[in-house]
Parts: C-alpha cells; structure tokens; sequence
C-alpha cells in the first residue's frame, strides 16, 4: 500500500509550528531600522510572499528545507536588528539591489499589449418585440458585392437530423460552427431522452410510491381507531375536485413532462424561424448571383442558354396535400397570450427570478391541469 500524501495544512503540529515561525519572521523584520522615507517596511512584504510561495508543498524534503531556511533567516533578522552590523549592513544592500533591479525593469520597453479581439457579430439577430414568436433578420447576409474577392458562390441551407437549421458559407466547415451544431442538438436529444424516461421509468416508480403512501395512511387510520394518535388521510382519487392530487409523486412528474415539452418546443419553434430566415437570406444571395452573372454575360458577349432539366430532379411544384388544422406548438400559443413582460423585466433587474413561479408556467399549468391528471390516474391505476 503506498504512503498518503502528506498535506501540511491539515497537520496539526506543521500547522502550528508554521505560523509560529511566519508570526517572529514578521515581528522581527518589522522592528530593523531603514530609512524614515520608506513607505512601507519592505521586509514584511518578501516575508509574505515567500510564504505564499511555499504553502502548496506537500513533499518532506522541500518543507524541511524551508522550515530550516526561515529559521535560519530569524537569526538573520534578529541581529540585524543592531544598527551597522554586518547583518544590518547585509539586509541594506539585499533591499538597495531589490531596489536596483525594480528600476532596471521599468526602463526596458515592454512589449506591446495586443487588443482584445471583440467576438464576430452574429450571423442571425433575433429582432422579434417582447411576447412574440422569434424572428431573425441578418447583418452578414446578403453579402455585398465590394466584400467578395472572387464570384460569388452561394451559400446552402442545411439540416441536421433533429431539425436544427445552418448555413454552409465555405468550406471546410468551422469547428466552431461544429461543435455549436453538436452542442445544440444533444442539448434537443437529451430533453426527448428525459420526456421518454419519464413515461417509461418515472412515472410507473411514481405510481408505486403513491400506492406505498396510500397504504402507510390506512395503517395510520386503523392504528389511530384502536386508540393511536391518527394522522389526516390524504385521499389518492383521481377526480378533478380532490385538492390532494396534486400532493402526489405521479403530479410531480408530470409537471416535469410538461416542462421538458414546453423546452423542446420552445427550442423547435425557434429552430423554425432560423430556418425560414436562412432560406430567406440564401434565396437573396441566389438572386444577387443571378443577376451578377448576367451582367457578366452582357459584358464578355456570351450567349447564355437555358440548361436542359433533368428528368430525375424533383419537382418544385407544390404538393398536393391537404393542411392540417391541429395546432403545431399549443404549449408556446398558450403560454404567449398570458405570459406577462414582468418576467423579463425581474431578469434584466437582477432581482432572483424563478421561472416556475412565473405567470405563464402557471397559465401553462392551469390549462394542461386536466391531461395531466387523467394520465396520473392513468399511470396509477396500472400500477394498482
């Protein structure tokens, strides 16, 4: 078994013996004569940095070696505390080449100082007021035609498998803009990862939890019949008046089911506005190509021909399907139209702000109240 570590700070003995040293290094460097001029006593300050240098030794060796070293400079100080001895006359000259050297320094240039580069503005900007759905307008996009070195090659428009939209302007590709796609999606993934391990773990260990507390209160009232102190029976039926359906575990879960969807859907609906804004953007970059390749037709003289379609591209008509009425994001439409600025206003004051305590989480609450409790009931009567 090899030795632990020796870790002088939580030794007792070390511990004592080292502040007892640091205290007479201080009290004795502080009483030796130097000139009346001097601001702060010099000696005092090298006594604390050379400390602070050595506290993270943790090996015998260096710490005997400095132990041994601070004693030998407390005979050091305190003979120098005579005036013109040759100790005296040892810890003026240390302090007069301190001196010296400090001002050598000062007069050598010194590098130059690099300014901090300010982060690239961003390729979408989210100009959408308060309590509206995101839209994103671009500073970057279309490119104009003085900023190009070369023909401009239009940027595409690319989707990972969850749905998150970018723009591919060059390539290779960022591994900034990489790892921020990646970052993106496993955030996305592991929501949907904790919605279905709260439908087929949680809630099940939930309802069993429920049954265990139903159980543990009949005990309780027929203990409490027979003469012993009985507790108020919570009643585990799911009805919409029982006020004790939402003391339950099952509840709890739901309540994080509905939070994790109301997330994912809040990301998706951003997502989509991304997407809608690049391709808007990309179609203009389109046009601006088009419409500079012609001019440099009409000027070089080249005729330029229509290309043949291929049979086997898609077409572009549109498709021929009817449109469905169902709501695509019922959470975020309902916690929009009550969700009050007051929200963001704590937020921007610095004040402590808890999201579940806000006045859209609660209309979102109060409005999915009754789907949440029939799976409640749902989920408990299974476990029964």
């Amino acid at each position: 078994m090899s030795p632990s570590t020796f870790i002088a700070a939580r030794n007792s003995r070390h511990r004592t013996a080292a502040l007892a040293l640091y205290r007479a290094l201080i009290r004795t460097a502080s009483r030796i004569p130097l000139a009346e001029d001097a601001p702060k006593h010099p000696l005092t300050q090298i006594v604390r940095k050379r400390f602070s240098k050595n506290r993270g030794y943790t090996s015998y060796r260096l710490i005997y070696a400095a132990m041994t070293a601070g004693y030998k400079f407390l005979d050091l100080l305190t003979k120098a505390q005579t005036p013109n001895s040759p100790e005296h006359n040892q810890v003026l000259n240390h302090l007069q080449s301190v001196r010296n050297t400090a001002a050598a320094s000062r007069t050598k240039p010194h590098p130059k100082q690099h300014k901090r580069i300010p982060p690239p503005e961003p390729l979408l900007i989210n100009v959408a007021k308060e309590n509206e759905p995101p839209k994103y307008t671009s500073n970057i996009l279309p490119r104009p035609r003085e900023s190009l070195k070369g023909p401009r090659k239009v940027p595409s428009v690319s989707a990972t498998a969850e749905g998150q939209p970018f723009v591919r302007l060059k390539k290779p590709q960022p591994h900034t803009l990489s790892r921020m796609i990646g970052r993106k999606g496993r955030i996305f993934s592991n929501r949907i990862e904790n919605i279905m391990d709260l439908d087929e773990r949680v809630t099940s260990e939930a309802a069993l939890e429920d049954e265990w507390d139903s159980m543990m209160d009949d005990l309780l009232a027929n203990e409490g019949g027979k003469g012993g102190k009985r507790r108020k029976q919570a009643s585990y039926r799911w009805d919409g008046e029982n006020s004790a359906k939402m003391e339950t575990f099952g509840w709890s879960v739901q309540l994080s089911r509905l939070w994790l969807e109301w997330k994912v859907e809040k990301t998706w609906e951003d997502w989509i506005a991304r997407g809608e804004a690049l391709q808007e953007l990309v179609e203009q970059e389109r046009s601006l190509a088009e419409r500079e390749e012609g001019q440099n037709t009409a000027t070089t003289g080249r005729d330029r021909r229509t290309p043949r379609r291929n049979p086997l591209d898609p077409d572009d008509s549109p498709p021929n399907v009817g449109i469905s009425t169902v709501q695509s994001l019922p959470l975020m439409d309902i916690s929009r139209d009550i969700e009050l600025p007051s929200d963001s206003q704590q937020v921007q004051d610095g004040k402590a702000y808890d999201p579940f305590l806000s006045p859209s989480w609660r209309a979102l609450v109060k409005a999915q109240e009754n789907r949440m409790l029939k799976w409640t009931g749902r989920r408990a009567e299974k476990g029964d």
